[in-house]
């Protein structure tokens, strides 16, 4: 959680009280004209209240979970800049390799160029995002829930993303 509140709102109460829902209305107008926080308004990243590094995560299993099923439809790979390369869009390229091969397991170019272009961009996190997305897709598959094999955040954040993906897809294909 974000710990730059102003004086004059304090610290957040308790969750779930009334005293937390006028304090959350307070923050959020604060945040919305104040700090010109589009997240305000957006339940997903805590109406604002995330650190930048809790953001980062929410962010990152979004990508996951939307490129996942690009992959899965047989979509295109999203666009390989020749530079700018972000983690966040490395994890993308990986989430979308990983749907794909649900689709398909057959090579073709757009797979073949996504796969040398994963490898080249490769850096130790991105290296531990992409084997947190791989191996929690398949522990997903296998339905049961596995501890993460490191516990840094990020591969937490998207071993558990992966995992979703991958029981979701299990449980649609389940005939029980």
């Amino acid at each position: 959680m974000r710990d730059d509140f102003p004086e004059w709102l304090g610290r957040p109460p308790r969750r779930g009280t009334e005293a937390w829902e006028s304090w959350l209305e307070k923050w959020r107008a604060y945040a919305r004209t104040e700090l010109k926080d589009a997240s305000a308004d957006d339940p997903e990243f805590d109406y604002g209240l995330l650190s930048t590094d809790e953001r980062w995560r929410v962010a990152l299993a979004g990508e996951i979970r939307k490129h996942f099923e690009i992959g899965r439809a047989g979509g295109r790979c999203p666009f390989l800049p020749l530079r700018g390369v972000s983690d966040l869009f490395h994890a993308s390229i990986v989430a979308w390799q990983v749907g794909r091969n649900v689709h398909s397991t057959e090579s073709d170019a757009r797979s073949e160029a996504a796969e040398a272009w994963v490898a080249k961009h490769q850096k130790p996190r991105r290296r531990e995002i992409a084997h947190a997305i791989r191996y929690g897709f398949l522990a997903g598959l296998g339905a049961d829930p596995a501890a993460p094999e490191l516990t840094s955040a990020d591969y937490v954040a998207a071993y558990e993303a992966a995992w979703y993906a991958g029981n979701t897809m299990a449980i649609e294909g389940d005939p029980r």
